[in-house]
């Protein structure tokens, strides 16, 4: 299959709102230029801007496109750790997708630092799901009913 013909709307539906963690990481910043490129999903990047992470290439892309891509990218600084910070993101975003993308790699490093991991991966990754059923629950019914998070994930 083809997945460059893929008509993402189509999945989606239009002007939906997209939320992606891990927004600058290697996979995040592909998703999104890809998304901009061929759809009209409004995205919501969000990241903590660590050592794996890099806004350059959307940066780059975004230099290069029209004012109505422009619009539809934001970019929110956010540590998952921080549950006040994810549920303002959540609230700002309002998103009808999230893709879960953010997580601490580098399997040799969380031998090192396990905490780190811990307090990223785990603990992160509870907060970002508490602040969504939050968020789900004030959906109307509609919004409901079309909502998905999903969550990617590696080592």
């Amino acid at each position: 299959m083809n997945y460059s013909k893929i008509n993402i709307d189509n999945l989606l539906g239009e002007n939906r709102r997209i939320l992606i963690t891990g927004g600058a990481g290697f996979i995040g910043t592909n998703l999104i230029i890809r998304l901009l490129e061929n759809s009209s999903l409004i995205i919501y990047s969000l990241d903590k801007l660590g050592y794996a992470s890099s806004l350059w290439p959307v940066k780059k892309f975004l230099s290069e496109s029209d004012i109505k891509i422009k619009s539809r990218f934001t970019f929110l600084k956010v540590d998952l750790s921080n549950p006040s910070d994810i549920s303002n993101a959540i609230k700002e975003a309002d998103p009808d997708f999230i893709i879960h993308l953010a997580a601490e790699s580098h399997v040799d490093r969380s031998i090192v630092s396990p905490d780190c991991f811990i307090k990223s991966n785990i603990v992160g990754t509870f907060n970002l799901l508490t602040s969504c059923k939050n968020h789900y629950e004030n959906l109307i019914l509609e919004r409901k009913l079309n909502f998905k998070f999903l969550h990617v994930s590696t080592d």
